[in-house]
């Protein structure tokens, strides 16, 4: 940045431009400081502003019912449905399908619906408004646990189960995109960082909640123990409305430079 600023100087002719990074990094004793101060951006904005711990805790937790459905599914189409293990790849056809569908439906339509929403405020932009095309996603992810968990439960044609996977992809895709964009749009300075602090989150659900899969399913099996991962995903839908409805509310009340 600096040498950038330095050509920018001579190329002008403005001695006086400065870099906005300038003064941060001038403050900085060594490298190390300046690289551990960096590092520790996603952890602040995970700590210290309310809509990114929000976010990345619904995240997760969706993340989390999602590799909790994966621990099933290789054994399921082995043993319920005798698939040998070349073949039982082929099970994740619906989740693939399904995300696909959902990234190209929200390709198409998420900046439409953006523009629309400008336009009504006067040209007037607010991040808040890549949330709108996510509600309705949020009403796929829960029809997969129902409908994969009992047609798995009552053996059921080996088809039944796979398409019952499709409404998460197409679900999960259009919460996960919408969610890291309205992230970017909020904190286009600290963009990396949000993302990063997000990531963290899921990976950790995601590694942490699998754990407790077999014995869940031992417990309740497949019918049930879907059912649970779907009444849990069910009582959050109404979370992209409450990020539509109070996100900016969330957002200023950041703690320190994020805002």
């Amino acid at each position: 940045m600096e040498h950038k600023t330095q050509r920018l100087r001579e190329e002008l002719g403005r001695p006086e431009l400065r870099s906005c990074y300038e003064k941060e990094e001038s403050s900085k004793a060594n490298k190390a400081g300046f690289l551990l101060s960096r590092l520790s951006t996603p952890l602040q904005l995970l700590f210290r502003s309310p809509i990114i711990s929000i976010v990345a805790l619904y995240i997760a937790i969706v993340y989390g019912c999602l590799y909790l459905l994966f621990t099933t599914v290789t054994d399921v189409f082995q043993t319920t449905y005798h698939w040998s293990v070349s073949v039982s790849g082929l099970s994740y056809i619906g989740l693939g399908l399904g995300f696909i569908t959902g990234q190209t439906f929200l390709g198409f339509t998420s900046d439409k619906v953006m523009m629309r929403l400008k336009a009504r405020k006067n040209d007037i932009f607010e991040p808040e408004m890549r949330l709108l095309i996510c509600i309705p996603f949020a009403f796929f992810v829960p029809i997969s646990f129902f409908w994969y968990g009992w047609s798995v439960q009552a053996h059921t044609h080996w088809i039944v189960p796979i398409i019952g996977l499709f409404p998460f992809g197409v679900g999960m895709i259009g919460i996960f995109v919408g969610l890291q964009t309205y992230v970017i749009d909020s904190y286009p300075r600290y963009a990396a960082s949000g993302l990063a602090a997000i990531t963290v989150s899921r990976s950790l659900f995601g590694a942490l909640l699998p754990l407790a899969g077999p014995y869940m399913y031992r417990a309740l099996g497949y019918g049930w123990g879907n059912s649970l991962l779907g009444f849990v995903t069910l009582a959050l839908i109404p979370m992209p409305v409450i990020f539509y409805r109070f996100g900016r509310v969330l957002r200023e009340r950041a703690v320190g430079n994020f805002k």
